[in-house]
């Protein structure tokens, strides 16, 4: 009798290993296809959180640049209320230029005096890589971007010169030159406009109506030193 207890107990302990080893198995495999259910939401998370970090960085960066604007624009007013007490007034426009150009980003630039009677612009400042050879330059005061400038008073972003029928190859052509995007000002004085501001080539970006504001401000310093030389 006893070994038939024994013996039954057994059984009933190893039935019950089966039910609990059962048990764990069941519970594994809801735990795998959890996993595998959870998957796709993990990956949402974790390309969520890659997009987050990419727009933290780019936010970032905009702010470092809109801070740099402020920052010029401040400069820019400033001297252009003391502007009479500087010795060199066209020394210090060519300084406030290349800022400009830092700020912005671009790698080129100039002013460009216009003759009324020659019916041209003549390039007065000049910044880049054919600063010496462009200096002293003059176009005709209607051709190309800054001649649409001149004729209509306005500001123009051109950032696919090459498809714009307002471009001109002339500059390019003459000086072995590329030109990639192009902004341009007008400078203006109560008596009409006196020249333009122009900025080419931001590498890797385009120009800007915020970059057209900040040439706006550089515009009426030029428009002073431009009037009175």
């Amino acid at each position: 009798m006893p070994c038939a207890l024994i013996q039954t107990g057994w059984r009933g302990l190893g039935g019950l290993y089966v039910k609990v080893f059962s048990a764990i198995l069941n519970n594994i495999e809801k735990a795998e296809e959890k996993m595998t259910t959870s998957q796709p939401a993990l990956r949402f998370l974790q390309q969520e959180n890659v997009r987050l970090q990419e727009e933290n960085r780019v936010l970032q960066a905009e702010n470092g640049s809109l801070q740099s604007y402020l920052r010029t624009m401040g400069e820019l007013y400033a001297i252009a209320q003391r502007l009479e007490e500087v010795d060199s007034p066209l020394d210090l426009l060519d300084e406030l230029l290349y800022k400009t150009m830092r700020v912005i980003g671009a790698v080129d630039g100039s002013i460009s005096r216009l003759d009324r009677a020659a019916g041209e612009l003549e390039f007065v400042l000049v910044h880049g890589d054919i600063r010496q050879e462009l200096r002293g330059y003059r176009i005709q005061a209607d051709a190309g971007v800054a001649g649409w400038v001149v004729s209509q008073g306005e500001p123009l972003i051109v950032n696919n010169p090459r498809q714009d029928w307002r471009f001109s190859l002339e500059v390019d052509q003459e000086f072995n030159f590329v030109t990639r995007s192009i902004v341009c000002v007008p400078i203006m004085t109560p008596a009409g406009l006196v020249g333009v501001i122009e900025l080419l080539n931001k590498p890797g970006d385009t120009f800007t109506e915020t970059d057209v504001a900040v040439l706006s401000m550089l515009s009426g310093v030029a428009a002073k030193v431009l009037a009175a030389g």
